[in-house]
């Protein structure tokens, strides 16, 4: 008895290549989301931080292109800790403003307010960007100060690993198993890696600026010159391969 030729592709190179075309749309999805920060959220909020460095201090009535100061009262306190620590207080009184107010990470604030403390809140565009019990003063996430700075750095990472996952996926879609030279897998490797690294020192610079409370412009200017290199790196190599 003879088996006849089995025609098609072993199916360990099908679930391979499947794996590949997902790699691929979840880079696809990573690069619009990366993009979508950049063009819509970073140029709001480099505005809302330029707005709010140039404030001053209300005279007379206040308004919501100037700081004042309002007195609240807690009424409740949330604080999370583990991975993603941060909380929200919620206050209240006759000021605007009054409410839930979130917080990202813990500080000296959050974890020493209680409920009925009397505290006081600084007040930018009807929302509080400050509280305050006298002792200790934190930041709420209405805050605009570093939202560019994070706007960019996210956009930046979801850019790259987008990149790198479509990037890897069309090389591993392109080359057929047996055909495909040594060489290039190598380079598909070195390339995912170099990206990896770039990511790895924007994620770290994005970190670091942004808790010395550095505006963009400081970001850019030591991410660029490393992405600069990277893409002279990774040019140069491509052009040896192919000479």
């Amino acid at each position: 008895m003879t088996t006849g030729r089995r025609h098609g592709k072993p199916y360990s190179t099908r679930r391979r290549r499947a794996r590949d075309v997902l790699v691929g749309l979840a880079g696809l999805i990573a690069l619009l989301a990366g993009s979508a920060l950049l063009v819509a959220w970073l140029p709001h909020a480099v505005a809302e931080e330029r707005a709010f460095r140039s404030a001053s201090v209300c005279r007379g009535a206040p308004a919501e292109d100037c700081l004042y100061a309002a007195w609240f009262t807690v009424d409740s306190v949330d604080v999370r800790r583990g991975k993603q620590p941060g909380g929200w207080v919620r206050v209240s009184g006759p000021e605007e403003g009054a409410g839930r107010v979130e917080f990202s990470g813990l500080g000296d604030f959050l974890e020493s307010v209680r409920p009925g403390d009397r505290v006081a809140g600084t007040i930018w565009s009807g929302e509080v960007v400050v509280l305050s019990d006298g002792a200790a003063a934190q930041r709420t996430l209405s805050h605009p100060v570093g939202d560019p700075l994070v706007a960019a750095g996210s956009g930046i990472l979801l850019i790259l690993g987008g990149g790198t996952g479509t990037y890897v996926s069309w090389g591993r879609l392109r080359s057929d198993e047996r055909s495909a030279r040594p060489y290039r897998r190598a380079a598909l490797t070195a390339d995912a890696c170099t990206l990896a690294v770039l990511g790895a020192y924007t994620f770290v610079l994005m970190v670091v600026l942004d808790g010395r409370d550095e505006d963009l412009g400081t970001f850019l200017a030591l991410w660029t010159p490393a992405a600069v290199g990277v893409g002279a790196f990774v040019s140069r190599r491509h052009l040896r391969h192919r000479t």
